[in-house]
């Protein structure tokens, strides 16, 4: 048995598909009754491996060709690491486990290093952390929506001015957060201090917010100064002048 929020599965489509027809490693947190983890080996295909964790050692007996069972608790992180090493690294990781937000926080803070390049990282029914039962509420601190606000500030560290808000492993290795109703995905890649570049021929004889002797290319700064002589003026003046009479043409 599957039982999925029909929105999700265009989501799935969305970011899963590149890994068709790959020898893809998933990572599933909770197994319920099995129906996810063939409906991944079968969208992925036969070079796929399927894992599952769930705390119910029933769920052991749905181990099969491609699907392993590994039973533990998400919120213990040396479980999760060790089935990490043992299983992994994995492509893809779907959280679909306990729901609550402790436990969101710790199993991602605990796989997202063992990742390799290019994996993603998906937490399903994030809705329940607007829940009192789930310990959630829309002012919760504690919650996995919380964290998510803090991994974006980390994504955005390479451009801080403050004191104490430096980049750290989350702005080096988290490409991007893509959230959606009730998921939210993660992307992985080894990210390096962005560089910006201005480049093709200025409009005009200055470029805003850049000062003389400011981070400009030689050879831009060539063609800023070329701006400012008199034959780039009459060149200027040139080009005005032929469209106005290129209108004008075309009017007639």
């Amino acid at each position: 048995m599957i039982h999925k929020w029909l929105h999700y599965f265009p989501i799935y489509e969305s970011h899963l598909e590149p890994y068709r027809g790959r020898d893809v490693r998933l990572l599933e947190i909770g197994v319920s009754h099995g129906g996810s983890l063939q409906m991944w080996r079968d969208y992925f295909g036969s070079g796929s491996t399927i894992v599952g964790v769930d705390v119910a050692p029933r769920v052991a007996e749905l181990a099969g060709d491609g699907i392993h069972i590994e039973i533990g608790d998400q919120g213990d992180a040396e479980f999760l690491r060790r089935v990490a090493a043992e299983h992994g690294p994995f492509d893809i990781v779907i959280d679909d486990g306990s729901h609550l937000p402790v436990h969101q926080i710790v199993s991602i803070e605990a796989l997202w290093p063992t990742l390799p390049e290019s994996s993603i990282y998906i937490v399903e029914d994030l809705h329940s952390n607007y829940w009192a039962a789930y310990q959630g509420g829309r002012h919760v601190e504690s919650t996995f929506m919380s964290w998510i606000t803090e991994r974006i500030h980390d994504l955005h560290a390479f451009h801080s001015e403050e004191d104490g808000f430096a980049p750290n492993e989350w702005t080096h290795t988290l490409n991007g957060v893509h959230v959606y109703d009730s998921v939210a995905i993660f992307d992985k890649t080894t990210r390096e201090v962005p560089e910006h570049r201005k480049t093709g021929w200025p409009s005009f004889d200055d470029v805003p917010g850049v000062e003389p002797g400011g981070p400009l290319e030689p050879s831009h700064q060539r063609q800023l100064d070329a701006l400012e002589g008199r034959r780039a003026r009459l060149r200027r003046a040139q080009r005005r002048w032929s469209t106005r009479v290129g209108a004008r043409f075309r009017r007639s």
